[in-house]
């Protein structure tokens, strides 16, 4: 793949990423699941997503973007490159 190219992830190459990022199972999240009922999503793990989001994507989340995701879907809907 040349560097001009964007690799597109499918949903479930998204969730699978952000479950590692944040350590919970495997299949364990929903892009419907809110983020209150995944005891894991903590300061610890937002701060691992927004590593993440600009290692995997170039994406600079500020702590306003953090704090708007409501859902696992919200941060599944910003993982993509910029």
């Amino acid at each position: 793949m040349d560097s001009n190219e964007k690799k597109i992830m499918s949903e479930k190459e998204k969730l699978t990423l952000l479950e590692e990022t944040i350590e919970v199972e495997e299949g364990s999240l929903s892009p419907v699941q809110d983020l209150t009922d995944v005891p894991e999503y903590d300061s610890m793990s937002k701060l691992s997503i927004l590593v993440m989001m600009e290692d995997e994507f170039g994406v600079k989340l500020s702590g306003q973007d953090i704090r708007s995701f409501k859902t696992v879907g919200d941060i599944l809907d910003r993982m993509k490159k910029e």
